[in-house]
């Protein structure tokens, strides 16, 4: 899948998940979650608002049918290239696990069919993936929406776990002098995400807003640029960016 998500939402979000490997050690005990995401395009004569509408409808059934918490978000370009990536609206979907994933698509499919119905007349969704999510950063005053930043990595031979843990421990540390509160959080594609994949994982950035996005390339520009010890460890292509939006779901069990 190379084309690249209330208080209990933004905890979920804030969620956005941990790893051991690579999150650095003075973070809280690592956490994980489950993930869908479909690509889509809007139908002709449909745009956003179109799914927003059938996205409020969704919100209300997800409160009375999921028995599980689950999260809903629509992520939409802001900076990307078309030809490179050709879908018009992304559908993400956040639970804490892979369980609890299976649970409600289950639930989906046994009472959700009309509003499938819906959605896929607004903007129809040839793909669906399921991806493993884990927390290198944990914002401190993370929003439901903002904007994520995704760029495609691959770890170089001889990138070893320690290596990693001590790189982002030292980007963390120079995102906080920057005042810089942004997640990082590094998504591996699972099931219905290809056959052949260009990248060992997503690197996800979550900012608020787009002036906190700025902040990172103004201080590379006035010569106070981030430490260079993960690209050391890896190569990564460029990045893109999608507003998301979190649309409802179901928020406690």
């Amino acid at each position: 899948m190379n084309q690249i998500f209330k208080a209990t939402s933004v905890a979920i979000f804030s969620f956005l998940f941990s790893l051991t490997v690579f999150a650095d050690n003075h973070m809280e005990a690592p956490q994980d979650a489950a993930l869908e995401i479909y690509q889509c395009n809007f139908s002709d004569n449909k745009d956003l608002n179109d799914t927003r509408k059938v996205a409020a409808k969704w919100d209300k059934w997800a409160d009375k049918n999921y028995t599980v918490p689950y999260a809903g978000y629509l992520m939409t370009p802001y900076y990307q290239r078309k030809s490179d990536f050709p879908y018009d609206l992304f559908w993400l979907g956040v639970t804490e696990d892979f369980t609890s994933l299976g649970q409600a698509q289950d639930e989906w499919a046994a009472k959700g069919t009309k509003l499938a119905a819906e959605f896929d007349a607004a903007n129809p969704c040839p793909n669906h993936a399921a991806v493993y999510s884990f927390t290198v950063r944990q914002p401190k005053n993370q929003t439901p929406d903002g904007y994520l930043t995704i760029s495609g990595c691959t770890n170089k031979e001889g990138a070893s776990q320690a290596d990693f843990a001590a790189a982002n421990a030292k980007q963390n540390q120079y995102l906080d002098s920057i005042n810089v509160d942004s997640g990082i959080y590094y998504w591996f594609m699972g099931a219905g995400s290809g056959i052949e994949q260009a990248y060992d994982y997503l690197e996800v950035y979550a900012h608020s807003t787009l002036k906190e996005w700025g902040v990172t390339p103004d201080n590379f520009l006035s010569g106070n640029p981030g430490p260079t010890d993960l690209d050391e460890l890896r190569e990564c292509d460029t990045p893109r960016v999608y507003a998301i939006e979190y649309v409802g779901g179901k928020t406690q069990n």
